[in-house]
């Protein structure tokens, strides 16, 4: 059969919240999309590297690094708070159209969890033989007061079934059935287990200061 093509695609803008430049924040002396990067070059599966944005920064950070890169230039009117990430997605899928099948399987990352790790991402990808679109999750034994009975005595935490907590990761699927669901998780949708902090995401900087130390301490969260 002819080779499926996998295609990550990284939606970065300037502008941003909690933290200002962020994808770009110095983390531990590189800039934050870096680490996402970098983790996309050492995944086998991964044959193309797509960066979605509206600013010049990012763009000369990305390519001074990754030349190989392909960056879109996103639109401003995709580029504010209310823009969803499938249209950001659409956007860049449609852009690229020329390049990719729609047997294509495309890789959605956000560069604000950059302890995502090549190894998780290449078993994600995985998933994609036997389901139409997968993502991590992470499990959750917290207590919630709108879908939980309070007023119980708690039981330790070992004994608790744990909820399936999504991740802000990475989501896969295919192109063709993106195009036509429109939404990243759809059909049979295939779930894989990550582990904290890998799902630690950047925020504000709390969340800065937290990855920081996760890294520095070089805690082996692969």
């Amino acid at each position: 059969g002819i080779k499926m093509s996998t295609i990550a695609v990284i939606p970065a803008r300037g502008g941003s919240k909690g933290v200002k430049n962020k994808n770009i924040i110095n983390l531990m002396g590189k800039p934050l999309i870096h680490y996402i990067l970098e983790t996309c070059e050492n995944t086998k599966e991964i044959d193309k590297v797509v960066v979605s944005t509206d600013s010049n920064a990012i763009k000369s950070t990305v390519l001074e690094k990754y030349p190989k890169t392909i960056i879109i230039d996103r639109p401003e009117e995709l580029s504010g708070d209310d823009a969803t990430s499938e249209v950001v997605l659409l956007h860049a899928i449609e852009c690229l159209s020329a390049s990719i099948k729609n047997t294509d399987r495309i890789v959605f990352l956000q560069a604000t969890s950059p302890l995502t790790t090549s190894n998780d991402l290449s078993k994600l990808i995985g998933l994609l033989d036997k389901y139409d679109s997968a993502t991590f999750y992470v499990d959750d034994c917290s207590n919630f007061f709108d879908i939980d009975e309070m007023r119980t005595a708690r039981v330790p935490r070992q004994k608790k079934t744990p909820r399936k907590k999504e991740a802000g990761n990475a989501w896969v699927f295919y192109k063709e059935e993106f195009l036509k669901r429109k939404t990243r998780l759809h059909g049979n949708v295939g779930l894989l287990k990550i582990l904290h902090p890998c799902d630690l995401e950047i925020d504000d900087y709390v969340d800065l200061m937290i990855v920081e130390s996760v890294i520095k301490s070089s805690y082996n969260y692969d």
